[in-house]
Formats: C-alpha cells, structure tokens, sequence
C-alpha cells in the first residue's frame, strides 16, 4: 500500500497517520487488494465533517486509488479515529461492499448488491453502522500495538515518542 500525506504540518503527524492507515488497512483489506492501494490523506484546517473517504474511481467495480480528507483536531486521538472510520468506508469500496450508481440521473448507492433507499437515515445507513462500529476497536488496536494509550492524557507532541514502522514502500 502506497501512502502519501499532506497539509500535516509535522513530519511526526504525518509518521504516525501513515502507520495508523497501513495498520487498519492491514487489518480491514486482505493482502492482495493491499498491495494495489494507494491512499493520500490530505488534512485540512476546516471540513464539514470530521473527514471523508473517496475515490476518483468509485463508481468502477473495484476502485484502488482514494483519498481521504481529516479535519485537524487539538485532540490528535479524535484524528486517528476519524480515519479508521474513513479507513472502514475505503475497505467498502475497494472490496465492491458499497458503490455509488447513477439510475435516471440520479446517484444511488448500492450496498451489498442491495439498492438502498436514498430517504435512509444517516444514522441507518449500513455502511456508516458498520464505520462506526469498527472505528474505535481499530484504533484501540493501533494505540495497543504502539503502546500508545498512555498518550491520551499527553499534549500532542507527546504522542511521537516511539518509533513507528515505516510506512513507505
């Protein structure tokens, strides 16, 4: 997997982002979509949301290029969970789970073969359940796998203190 980052500001965030997003792809994506993945995570001062996952090629059957937008946070945790939540939304689309089809000029999405209803709650949506289900078993993991836990009640600079494995290939 491929993963580059912009908009950081710090060398270590942008570490530390990698190595998060490498561990939940690992976790979420079998080896062999893995290695066809390339993921830039570009972090923004202000979005709408915390962050959002996409692709140029979301409506192809099995798209391998995305990118995922985060919103920078004083609380860095609140970064690494957005972006297994956003991580989750990649596995949806890069395994066919969820994709976006246009049906008489208008986009639908289908989930698991399925037509969901575009009235549907955000909250009820499936792909979001399944997000926000995983988000935060992902990042316990990451934080458990780095000792990274007793971060939570450190100032930001504090969490890179340890070495992270090298993400890049």
């Amino acid at each position: 997997m491929l993963i580059s980052v912009t908009g950081a500001k710090d060398r270590e965030l942008s570490k530390y982002l990698k190595c998060a997003a490498s561990f939940y792809a690992e976790t979420l994506l079998p080896k062999k979509i893995l290695d066809k993945i390339t993921l830039t995570i570009i972090i923004h001062d202000k979005l709408d949301a915390g962050g959002y996952c996409d692709s140029e090629e979301y409506s192809s059957k099995n798209p391998r290029e995305f990118i995922i937008d985060l919103v920078r946070t004083k609380k860095i945790i609140n970064m690494f969970i957005t972006l297994a939540h956003e991580m989750v939304h990649l596995k949806q689309m890069a395994n066919g789970e969820m994709k976006d089809k246009r049906i008489k000029n208008k986009y639908v999405t289908v989930w698991k073969g399925e037509l969901v209803e575009d009235d549907i709650s955000y909250w009820d949506q499936p792909w979001e359940i399944e997000a926000y289900g995983l988000e935060n078993s992902l990042t316990a993991k990451f934080l458990i796998k780095y000792n990274l836990f007793s971060n939570l009640k450190q100032s930001p600079a504090a969490w890179f203190h340890i070495e992270a494995k090298d993400t890049e290939e």
